[in-house]
């Protein structure tokens, strides 16, 4: 289903008191829409329109979004002769009004999406060395494994703010839409995918059994990272421990650096393939069940993890753990849906 609509601002009365600032001028003339800032939006978003003569907003001027007048409310920011800003709010209408003396002559379409972009970069199909020689015995043994197909992966983790639009809740303990969600356990992020991907048209990853979960590697749809896909884009390449030779506090949050909490994607370094966060900040769910020698017989072309578990893997270190936690091989497998536990979504590039 395609959220995207055409929102057609429409300039028609004169007279409120709705977003107002003090001691507007009324100057009357014919209103006109110069711009609007950005053409292409979503729920959320401010929403910026620039022209002339808009008015002296009285109680009978206003927004109307989906048939509702957006009257005193925090989602007007601001309305003076010549600028109007306005936080986009859920709406399911095609059109949305700026009421100013009667005059609907001016008309200016832009796009609004129920969510913003999500920001991906391209992961290249190819080979990397998984495991480490200094970690746990699940990172051993060290070998050689191929990532057959390219796919897109998330640069940040998923945010309180997508993540409540998607799923009409936030779990997390802090809530702030700038913090990547937390207290997610493995079958919300899956959920999550799924009814992302209904909304982005694409078909989704995932089929539910009752508590069985299948993965239909086939579609398009947004999904959880394998375990491999998530070290091979955490590495970018390289064999540090750290993806590649910065030190930890250059790449992101552990209990050193982070004053105990989480923090916004995207403060830190980001790795050689522009991803941020992977070390650290909140543990990243993966799709395979943990097993600790899994590597002694796991595939050596785009592994998947064990048929079946208790638990599944999580990878990246958090806020609240130590370094070595943050490594790019150390692998873990909570048992619930903790404060330090977010995740990140990949999408297979079809043919």
């Amino acid at each position: 289903m395609n959220f995207a609509k055409c929102l057609y601002i429409c300039v028609l009365v004169l007279l409120v008191i709705s977003c107002s600032d003090d001691k507007i001028i009324n100057e009357q003339g014919k209103p006109i829409i110069d711009k609007v800032i950005p053409e292409n939006t979503w729920v959320g978003d401010t929403l910026t329109i620039y022209g002339s003569y808009f008015g002296d907003p009285s109680i009978t001027s206003f927004l109307v979004f989906d048939n509702q007048n957006i009257i005193n409310s925090t989602k007007c920011l601001k309305w003076t002769i010549s600028q109007i800003k306005v936080i986009v709010p859920l709406t399911s209408s095609s059109e949305v009004m700026v009421i100013v003396d009667q005059d609907s002559s001016n008309k200016y379409a832009i796009k609004v999406s129920r969510l913003p972009k999500i920001e991906c970069v391209e992961i290249s199909s190819g080979s990397f060395i998984m495991g480490s020689n200094y970690g746990l015995k699940d990172e051993l043994p060290v070998h050689t494994v191929q990532i057959s197909s390219p796919f897109l992966m998330s640069i940040y983790e998923i945010n309180q703010f997508v993540y409540e639009q998607v799923m009409g809740t936030n779990p997390s303990i802090v809530k702030d839409h700038k913090l990547p969600v937390d207290s997610v356990n493995w079958i919300d992020a899956i959920q999550f995918c799924n009814k992302l991907s209904e909304i982005d048209g694409l078909t989704p990853a995932y089929q539910f059994f009752g508590e069985n979960v299948t993965w239909n590697v086939e579609t398009d749809g947004w999904r959880l990272p394998t375990e491999s896909e998530w070290e091979y884009a955490c590495r970018a390449g390289t064999q540090g421990e750290y993806s590649g030779d910065w030190i930890l506090d250059d790449l992101g949050w552990y209990n050193m650096n982070s004053g105990m909490h989480s923090h916004p994607s995207g403060r830190k370094t980001g790795n050689l393939w522009g991803l941020f966060d992977m070390n650290g900040n909140l543990w990243e769910w993966c799709w395979d069940f943990y097993a600790d020698d899994y590597y002694n017989n796991s595939s050596g072309t785009d592994p998947k993890g064990p048929d079946s578990g208790s638990r599944h893997v999580a990878r990246g270190g958090s806020w609240n753990e130590g370094n070595i936690f943050a490594r790019s091989s150390n692998r873990s497998y909570p048992d619930n849906s903790l404060q330090s536990t977010g995740f990140r979504i990949v999408r297979t590039i079809k043919k």
